[in-house]
């Protein structure tokens, strides 16, 4: 979360005098037309009235001038449950590390149902910042965050599932973030398939994951993938398509990729190797490597 988001508010959230609200847009029109003093001199009177809409665009003019005031223009009408304000009070505290207020009211907010606050509240109930750890604090947030497509929750998720000792649990939250594409969680699921009964069905889907995630980059998948090759795990066996995966897998900085390039080119002929090395870019952006 950034300064960035917190902008000017146009509506109001909550049942406001209709005069208030009126006058509040006044100073609205004012801010448009450059006369940023007149929205103030609006705003102010307004503000000390309770008027929530009034307090958090004041709030917003005053950051740059008086950060501190800004913080109070927040707060005032954060406690009246305006959450736009909260999300700005959220937003200030987790730019100083103030993790006590940031959880505060990253909660109020994620309880009004904002899958990023809802993330951003599980990493800190996970990581323990702004009070104790929590992880079925987190495991809550996260699973809620996911559940509004935020693959970096469902992955996280997984992550917090699997230290637990629930694989089952693990395996169906990968597989959510690995729907959205998430290439980390296609390698952690396949993973979880490939290490299974050795059912070729299920052997065949690791190796789909491996090269979903393979295609996006993601280095441990590449290796994973040219040793299924090399194997013939999954699918067809071809030393030439695994030693082209392996080759990126080192390109992309995978520690272990260089003994499996080294093994490959043993048994391979020069021709073959020649021809991987060649295949090795197209891997990238096309399925003649799958």
């Amino acid at each position: 979360m950034r300064r960035a988001r917190i902008a000017l508010a146009l509506v109001l959230l909550l049942p406001q005098p209709v005069a208030a609200q009126l006058r509040a847009a006044d100073g609205l029109a004012a801010l448009e037309a450059g006369d940023t003093e007149g929205a103030r001199a609006i705003w102010e009177p307004l503000a000390e009235r309770g008027d929530v809409l009034s307090q958090y665009n004041l709030g917003v003019l005053e950051l740059e001038r008086d950060p501190q005031a800004a913080r109070a223009l927040f707060a005032a009408a954060a406690e009246q449950g305006h959450l736009p304000a909260q999300r700005a009070l959220a937003d200030l505290a987790l730019e100083v590390g103030d993790w006590a207020q940031a959880r505060r009211w990253l909660r109020a907010v994620a309880q009004e149902g904002d899958a990023q606050a809802q993330m951003a509240l599980a990493m800190m109930l996970d990581q323990g910042l702004g009070g104790p750890a929590n992880a079925t604090g987190a495991a809550l947030w996260y699973g809620r965050a996911a559940d509004q497509g935020v693959a970096e929750a469902a992955f996280a998720l997984g992550t917090l599932r699997l230290e637990a000792g629930d694989e089952a649990g693990a395996a169906k939250a990968f597989a959510q973030a690995a729907e959205a594409g998430h290439a980390p969680a296609q390698h952690n699921l396949a993973l979880a398939y490939a290490r299974g009964r050795g059912v070729t069905q299920e052997l065949e889907f690791a190796r789909g994951l491996y090269f979903q995630a393979a295609q996006s980059g993601h280095a441990p998948a590449m290796h994973n993938l040219a040793l299924m090759q090399a194997r013939g795990q999954g699918g067809a066996q071809s030393f030439t398509r695994a030693l082209a995966w392996a080759l990126n897998a080192r390109d992309a900085g995978h520690e272990q990729a260089e003994a499996l390039v080294e093994a490959l080119s043993e048994v391979m002929r020069v021709e073959a190797i020649g021809e991987a090395e060649t295949l090795a870019r197209q891997c990238l952006t096309s399925a003649v490597c799958e």
